[in-house]
């Protein structure tokens, strides 16, 4: 096979590739040993099916159609070895007519990762902002954990209920369908109800405040058309409640005997309890300084590296963006069926900003993601199947699934292994970035202006 470069713009090249006539013929005839061993003719062993006998059963197109395929991913292989190609997408291929004792040939354009000029890492000064665990913060995470163990228990109180208390109710529900017919779905239930509680309905609430221990009450509500609950949608449901009481939050007291309990005698004391919270929130002070180093870092760099970024790329990662929007928006809205142009009219949001936006976002997490590939590409930086391997079990370990069925499930799709590799190329060159850099430590920001920033960022959107 010879190659030649027909044309190069930019980031896509065009190149063909020339099969000699004998070339051709000798691919042909592999063509018809591999159906020779895969046909099964009576009278014949597999693999032992004569050339003239396979012809009778296999139209030449076909067989030149096989070999052309096969032929051609051969060739884009040893393209992209020969010219060292770094490809951003699947090449665009277009073969010429295959026939036997002719020469054939095939042109393929492929688009190319940019190129990338890249600073000098050294001449780089990156900021770290020094998070520190506190005190407070400790305290403060104690108390959370001992709050989330509080027990819900009666007061015993005779008064009229208010819109924060919790309460305790018996009650039976029954849906009405559309003909008018009533069907119980559950009976003498009791549950507590957080009336306080954000998503609660509105109609329940209503109903209830106001009312006293022993006290009745009904009430009934449509069910809205797009609830996720399609067998309920669009139908009324009918409440009978019995009030039995009126309830209250009882956090328990902080003791060694309760940490002892709460913890699985892992920490003993409150003392230890409160050493244990202390070296993770250490750890996740470290741990958050090092990200806003590497983030600087990669910014900074980012910011004095040249790259012509090909509309192409931008966008898919916009495409990306927005498939991963329109889940959520599903999602938050809890309508399976809301499309953008529904969101955008009930948000009032500008959608020419929008895509203003996502363009501009989209160009940053592109450029970002090129001039990373490019500084592990300039220093050789590579992952091991050691190394994909033990991501692997940690990321089994993380999701509490079985590290051999999520393994098997990786290995079974060529592009999961890329994105699970890609990742750990990408975090070894980042970290790899740090080693270099010159580094700035800098003060966390006090809680004001901490605000002022989220104030400012908040303008900026809006």
């Amino acid at each position: 096979m010879k190659s030649e470069i027909v044309s190069q713009e930019k980031n896509v090249m065009t190149v063909k590739a020339e099969f000699e006539a004998e070339e051709v013929n000798k691919a042909i005839d592999a063509t018809y040993k591999t159906l020779s061993t895969k046909a099964n003719i009576r009278g014949f062993r597999k693999g032992h099916v004569p050339r003239k006998t396979i012809e009778l059963y296999f139209s030449k197109k076909g067989v030149y159609d096989e070999t052309t395929e096969k032929i051609v991913s051969d060739a884009i292989e040893k393209i992209i070895e020969e010219y060292e190609l770094n490809l951003i997408s699947d090449p665009d291929i277009k073969p010429g007519d295959m026939e036997e004792d002719k020469a054939f040939e095939v042109t393929v354009t492929f688009e190319l990762s940019p190129e990338v000029t890249l600073p000098e890492l050294e001449s780089i000064t990156a900021e770290k902002t020094m998070y520190k665990a506190t005190e407070q913060m400790r305290d403060e995470n104690v108390q959370r954990f001992i709050e989330t163990h509080a027990e819900i228990v009666p007061t015993y109180e005779e008064r009229a209920i208010k819109k924060e208390d919790y309460v305790s109710v018996k009650y039976t529900s029954s849906i009405e369908d559309t003909d008018g017919t009533n069907k119980e779905v559950e009976k003498d239930q009791k549950t507590e109800i957080n009336l306080s509680q954000e998503n609660m309905r509105k109609e329940v609430v209503d109903a209830i405040v106001g009312k006293k221990p022993g006290d009745k009450v009904s009430l009934s509500f449509s069910v809205e058309k797009d609830n996720e609950h399609k067998e309920l949608a669009g139908k009324n449901m009918n409440y009978d409640f019995e009030i039995l009481g009126i309830m209250k939050r009882q956090v328990p007291e902080l003791t060694d005997e309760k940490i002892a309990e709460l913890t699985y005698s892992r920490q003993k004391t409150v003392d230890e309890f409160k050493t244990s919270v202390m070296e993770q929130l250490t750890k996740a002070a470290e741990n958050e300084s090092n990200e806003s180093l590497r983030n600087s870092a990669l910014n900074a760099i980012t910011e004095k590296s040249e790259v012509e970024i090909p509309e192409t790329l931008i966008e898919r990662q916009k495409k990306a963006i927005k498939s991963e929007q329109e889940e959520r928006i599903k999602h938050e809205s809890q309508n399976p069926n809301m499309t953008f142009e529904e969101f955008f009219k009930n948000s009032g949001m500008d959608k020419a900003k929008y895509e203003s936006d996502l363009t501009e976002a989209s160009t940053a997490v592109v450029k970002r993601s090129l001039v990373v590939e490019a500084i592990a590409d300039a220093n050789e930086i590579e992952w091991t199947p050691e190394e994909l391997n033990a991501e692997i079990k940690q990321m089994a370990a993380a999701s509490h699934v079985d590290a051999k069925k999520l393994s098997d499930y990786i290995y079974a799709d060529r592009a999961r292994i890329f994105d699970v590799a890609e990742r750990i190329r990408n975090r070894k060159t980042l970290d790899y970035i740090i080693t270099k850099v010159k580094v700035k430590e800098i003060a966390e920001p006090k809680d004001d202006e901490k605000k002022s920033d989220d104030n400012t960022m908040s303008e900026k959107k809006a």
